[in-house]
């Protein structure tokens, strides 16, 4: 058993399927909660989601009657947690590392919101540390489609973790996708500081609930952007319509990343948020798989390293060789008798 999660119990299955670490999550009976409902809920939402950022899920069982009990299983992220990592002082935690964990969980959030998902339990216990040191949202067991109109906002049910919660909802408030935003500026803080939103630190008081903005400036690690500190405020702000976007959120956040890999300290050619900074440097090739984003948590386990962005640094370089007939008829038919695939990232 690995731990519980939103109305449920996790295991750890001893095996792989199709080369994957499998975990199992299974309902726990209750008189409170119509668990049935919320695992319903969270198989929905976890099968139609394809992000590197979000746990990926594998399949769905029940179990006859009169057993009736529920599992989903999704892979096995092996590091725990993130709240676990940013309490663990004896584990690394640069900025540059800070920096992709920040950028991770706000490029999951896109991607939900973007389909008018909101997690409404976003918290570092629903954020899992790969192997080489990414962040996966899980967890959607409180997970809402956004309300379409007045009406289904008033049905919206309230829930979450109250380290987490937004005003809006601490004060019984309708709610929407901004509440997500201001539990992502806890986690932001978290980050900034390295300490939890507990009873010390990042308090809640009405009647605003709100944070206290000199706590967040005070209470940040020596070294931490103002650019981030500003961004932690404005996701904070109790107005939810003052909270910047997820899209505002990646923007600011690329700008602030490329600041923190111009200091010498930090600008060690290595990745932040699974963009490239190319240094210009070259180290020797390795026959590996590429994978994505590998080589921001390369402290995390072990000293091994993907050489994979190398290789597509490489294979640019090399475009530079290729000759390329100027002919547009000839590249036209050619673009009409082509077939296109993604790139997809592996797990």
């Amino acid at each position: 058993k690995l731990g519980s999660g939103s109305f449920g119990n996790v295991y750890k299955v001893l095996g792989t399927y199709l080369g994957i670490d499998v975990a199992i999550k299974e309902v726990l009976p209750s008189t409170e909660y119509d668990v049935g409902k919320y695992f319903e809920r969270e198989w929905r939402l976890m099968k139609e989601c394809r992000h590197p950022n979000i746990c990926l899920f594998i399949g769905l069982s029940r179990a006859p009657d009169p057993d009736n009990r529920i599992f989903i299983i999704s892979e096995f992220i092996e590091n725990g947690n993130a709240r676990l990592y940013i309490h663990d002082k004896t584990k690394p935690f640069p900025w540059r590392l800070r920096m992709s964990f920040a950028t991770d969980v706000a490029r999951a959030l896109a991607y939900l919101h973007a389909r008018k998902c909101i997690h409404r339990d976003l918290k570092g216990e629903n954020l899992l540390v790969t192997a080489n040191g990414r962040l996966k949202i899980t967890d959607f067991g409180f997970a809402r489609i956004a309300a379409r109109n007045e009406e289904e906002s008033k049905r919206l049910t309230f829930c979450g973790t109250d380290s987490y919660m937004s005003p809006e909802i601490l004060i019984g408030d309708e709610f929407d996708l901004p509440t997500d935003i201001f539990s992502l500026g806890i986690i932001f803080c978290e980050i900034a500081a390295r300490k939890l939103a507990d009873d010390s630190h990042f308090k809640r008081t009405p009647p605003s609930f709100g944070i206290d903005p000199d706590e967040v400036r005070n209470l940040a690690s020596p070294g931490c952007p103002p650019d981030f500190l500003q961004l932690c405020l404005d996701c904070l702000d109790v107005e939810p319509a003052n909270r910047p976007t997820t899209r505002d959120i990646l923007e600011r956040l690329r700008t602030i990343e490329a600041e923190v890999l111009l200091r010498p300290t930090e600008g060690d050619d290595t990745n932040v948020g699974s963009v490239r900074f190319i240094s210009g440097g070259k180290r020797p090739p390795a026959g590996r798989i590429p994978s994505f984003g590998v080589g921001v948590g390369k402290d995390i386990k072990g000293s091994s390293t993907d050489e994979s962005d190398d290789e597509l640094f490489e294979a640019v370089l090399g475009l530079s060789t290729i000759k390329l007939n100027s002919d547009m008829s000839s590249s036209t038919s050619l673009s009409k008798s082509s077939t296109h695939f993604p790139l997809k990232a592996s797990i």
